[in-house]
Formats: structure tokens, C-alpha cells, sequence
């Protein structure tokens, strides 16, 4: 009975490490990782009993405004002793995790030791806040949207974020994995949360924009960085205009996502409200210095400021032989064509997409929808390590796809015409 309730004491310990937020002390948070290991001993071995005990003694002198130089030289000393002489696993990995902490983050305890504070961040943020990558207030428009007050939930996502739509489609949710709801049970779907409060919302208008500032920026790029910017920066009463060199805007989140996860009328609910503040649009355009184009002199003298948002179009190579060949075709291009409507026809075709990333399972998936015989996705690791959301992968195996484990391709082959001729 005993043993049923260390267990379950383990989990709990475990829940609470994933709901931890960022911004924590890193000389208290090793002291404390090192008191777990402390109490997991089986008191057999003295560096472990002893050893242990002391390093622990040494941190709280530190944490508690006592320590020296001294302490810092005596803890890597002893650290070293142990992970040397420690019998298990226990007390080895024990003294290399404070190794490791006086390697990374030495400065938290010189810190502590010569000023007797901490470097870290007092005023942690929530931690799905913190992963946010735009800062959006989660607990915020969870509690609007559960009381109902859809479109008072948008306007708040619209403060950190301009493209709400597209992110309660499309987000890759990084704020879920330290919900704090992970301490009882499972994370909440905070990405399903934020599509409920645009659905039910509906058209919500954007902010009435303050009196003009006099000041004209020019902005390279219409894609989320570039849009972002226009929209705030008119919201402070800043003209801006955007230079888009394609037909349309959207940037990445037109030309990179497939319309099945990303329908073009939702994204364009998104910019919508953002052209609604007053930005204004030139397509088409091109900025550079070959001829035709407009020079960054010219915008120059015309506005106050100049933002190059131009984005990262350019498609990576493997480094093999034969990636040169006819019928190979980099995921930034294929999906670049979906996105102007130039649909390829791979009806009959096989297709094998090299790469375990939410973009090899984009591809993946729109070249089943459009007719290929067979897909197959080649990943050198196995399917647990791929970069891509489970959720990707799983709805991609459940329309066909299939996964080629423990692949690394050595060489494309390629027929006498050039043409990849490959078999597996």
C-alpha cells in the first residue's frame, strides 16, 4: 500500500514538472531535483548517503544568502567526487545534474553568492502565456469565451494577434504542453477553445483607428509578419502600405498551408479586418534592384520608415546525389503552386515525400488529394521522433499514407533523360 502511493506520489511529481512554468529559479530548482534524488537513495553508498546530503547543504547556503566562492569550489569538487565513485545511476546522474547547472547557468550563482538575489524573472507569466509565441492572454479569452462573450474573446486574441482565424486552425499549440491542467489530468484544448470563440463570433470589426500621425511606413512582404505590423502600426495612427511582389496576400500562411487546413476564405476573414484599419495594398510589386522594380531608395524618400518582412520562401536541399533530377520538386514549391491554384495532376503517380515535419505531412496529404496512386513519407528516425503533430501524422496514415521508418535516403535515381526513376 506503501508502494501504491509513492507511485502515485511519482505522478504527481511528474505533472507538476510539466505544468511548471519558464522563469523559475535554476539554482532552487536544481536544489530541489537534487533533494528527490537524495530521498530515492537506498543509503547503501556513501557518496550517494553522504555525498548528496552535502551538495544539498552547500545549495541551500547558497539559496539562503551564506554562500562564498568557497561553496561554488567545494560543490563542483564534491559534484565530481560523486559522479565518479556513486554506485547507481542515482547518485551519478545527481551530482552531473549540478555539473550541468555550473556549466550552464553559472552566473544564478554567482548571482545568489555576491548579491544574494535571483537573475530569473519575478513576475513569471502563466505558463501557457509564456509559450505563446505572441503573448496572447489564454486565461483571458477561456474565460470570455466560456461565459459566452465570443466576439469580446476575439478582440482580446486581436491585441497580441491579428490572424485569430487562422491561428484556432492552424496553431501548433505550444501552450498546451504546460497547461496547468496537466497537474490533475490532461491539458485543456486551448486551440479548440480559441476556434469556438471565432466561429460563434463571427465578423468582428477591428478597432477604430486613432487620428492620423503624419507618419508613412513602407512595408516589404504581406505575410504574417508584414500584416502584423501594418495592422498595429495603423492602430497607433501610422499610414502604412504594403508591397506585396505576388497576387496575394497571406504570405506563408497562403502559400504553405494546403486550403484543407487553412480554407482561403477563413485566412481572408484575417486580413479582411486588418485592411479594414486603413492599410493600403500595392500587389505585385516587387522591391529590389534589378530593372522594374522599386528601389529601397525611392521608398526612402517617400515614408518615414521602411519594415522588410520578406519571409523564408527558399527551400533547402538534402545534399544528395540526384536531387536535381525531373520529377523532384522541393515542399516549399509544390506547395507554393497549391497556393497560386496551379493544381499538379498526380493521378496514377507515386510520390514518396522525404522528411518527418508538419510540411512533408502537408505535402503528403494534398498529393493524396490530388490523385496520386501511392504516398509515402521517408523519415530517417523512427515515427515517434518526428517533428510533426501526432495528430498530423495519424490523419495521414488514416488517408493512406504510408510511413517509411528508419529511411535515410543515400542517392535519387534518375533515367537517361533525367527523370527520377526510382523504385521501393
Amino acid at each position: 500500500e506503501a508502494q501504491n502511493v509513492v507511485e502515485g506520489l511519482y505522478k504527481d511529481l511528474e505533472r507538476r514538472i510539466i505544468a511548471s512554468p519558464p522563469g523559475l529559479c535554476p539554482v532552487d530548482l536544481t536544489a530541489a531535483f537534487l533533494k528527490m534524488c537524495h530521498a530515492q537513495t537506498c543509503g547503501k553508498c556513501v557518496p550517494c548517503r553522504i555525498g548528496l546530503a552535502q551538495l544539498s547543504n552547500l545549495l541551500e547556503d547558497i539559496l539562503n544568502g551564506k554562500g562564498t566562492m568557497k561553496h561554488l569550489t567545494m560543490l563542483e569538487e564534491t559534484a565530481r567526487v560523486i559522479e565518479s565513485t556513486a554506485d547507481c545511476a542515482i547518485g551519478y546522474t545527481a551530482a552531473q545534474m549540478v555539473l550541468k547547472g555550473l556549466d550552464g547557468f553559472k552566473e544564478d550563482f554567482m548571482e545568489h553568492i555576491l548579491h544574494n538575489r535571483c537573475r530569473s524573472n519575478l513576475d513569471q507569466p502563466v505558463p501557457c502565456v509564456a509559450l505563446c509565441p505572441a503573448g496572447v492572454d489564454i486565461p483571458g479569452y477561456i474565460a470570455l469565451t466560456g461565459e459566452g462573450r465570443y466576439a469580446d474573446a476575439v478582440r482580446l486574441i486581436r491585441k497580441d494577434n491579428p490572424f485569430p482565424t487562422a491561428c484556432a486552425l492552424v496553431c501548433e499549440h505550444p501552450c498546451e504542453s504546460r497547461c496547468r491542467r496537466n497537474m490533475l489530468d490532461n491539458s485543456i484544448n486551448i486551440r479548440g477553445i480559441k476556434r469556438v470563440a471565432v466561429d460563434m463570433a463571427g465578423y468582428v470589426p477591428a478597432p477604430v483607428c486613432p487620428p492620423s500621425t503624419g507618419k508613412r511606413i513602407a512595408i516589404i512582404g504581406g505575410g504574417p509578419s508584414g500584416l502584423s505590423a501594418a495592422y498595429y502600426l495603423q492602430l497607433m495612427g501610422h499610414q502604412t502600405t504594403v508591397f506585396e511582389k505576388r497576387k496575394k496576400l497571406g504570405g506563408m500562411l497562403l502559400y504553405g498551408i494546403p486550403s484543407y487546413r487553412l480554407p482561403r476564405e477563413r485566412l481572408q476573414d484575417d486580413i479582411n479586418v486588418i485592411l479594414e484599419t486603413g492599410v493600403e495594398v500595392r500587389l505585385e510589386t516587387s522591391v529590389g534592384n534589378d530593372p522594374g522594380q522599386l528601389s529601397l531608395d525611392e521608398l526612402r524618400k517617400e515614408y518615414d520608415a521602411i519594415y522588410i518582412a520578406i519571409g523564408a520562401h527558399s527551400d533547402k536541399k538534402i545534399g544528395i546525389e540526384g536531387e536535381d533530377a525531373g520529377g523532384v520538386i522541393s515542399a516549399v514549391e509544390f506547395l507554393r503552386a497549391i497556393g497560386d491554384g496551379k493544381y499538379p495532376d498526380l493521378t496514377g503517380k507515386k510520390v514518396c515525400v522525404i522528411g518527418g515535419g508538419n510540411v512533408a505531412m502537408d505535402v503528403a496529404r494534398s498529393s493524396v488529394r490530388l490523385g496520386a496512386d501511392k504516398v509515402a513519407v521517408a523519415y530517417r528516425r523512427r515515427k515517434a521522433d518526428m517533428t510533426a503533430l501526432p495528430e498530423e501524422v495519424e490523419s495521414a496514415m488514416a488517408e493512406g499514407v504510408e510511413i517509411m521508418e528508419l529511411y535515410a535516403p543515400e542517392r535519387i535515381e534518375a533515367d537517361e533523360d533525367g527523370q527520377v526513376k526510382a523504385l521501393w
